[in-house]
C-alpha cells in the first residue's frame, strides 16, 4: 500500500523522483494539517480521490483508492492553508515499480 502524507515526512522539491504505484496498488492519503487537496487526473485512481478542503487536526485519513491498470501520471497538489505552503507529488502508475531504498 502506498501512502501520501501532508505535510510530507520528507521534504518535497522538484528534484524528488516521482512516486510509483503498481497497477491496483492501494492509496492512502493522510492530512495532518488543514488545507485544500486537488489532482490533475481523474482516472489515475479508482474511485477518484475527492478534491477540496480537509480540516485537521486531528489527522484525516482517506483510503480505498486503487491505482488504475494502465500507465498514467498524476500530480497531487496540497495547499497548507495555515502556513501558506504548497506541496506537489508527481505520481506514476506502472505495471511494477523499482525497489525503493528501504526495500533494495
Amino acid at each position: 500500500m502506498g501512502k501520501i502524507q501532508y505535510p510530507p515526512p520528507i521534504p518535497i522539491d522538484d528534484d524528488n523522483p516521482p512516486v510509483c504505484f503498481s497497477y491496483g496498488e492501494q492509496l492512502e492519503i493522510q492530512f495532518d494539517v488543514s488545507g485544500y487537496f486537488s489532482h490533475d487526473n481523474d482516472t489515475a485512481f479508482l474511485p477518484n480521490p475527492p478534491t477540496g478542503n480537509f480540516v485537521a487536526p486531528p489527522s484525516v485519513m482517506i483510503q480505498g483508492y486503487f491505482a488504475a491498470s494502465e500507465d498514467v501520471n498524476v500530480t497531487f497538489t496540497f495547499l497548507d492553508t495555515a502556513n501558506g505552503i504548497t506541496y506537489r507529488n508527481a505520481i506514476q502508475i506502472r505495471p511494477s515499480c523499482p525497489p525503493t531504498k528501504d526495500t533494495a
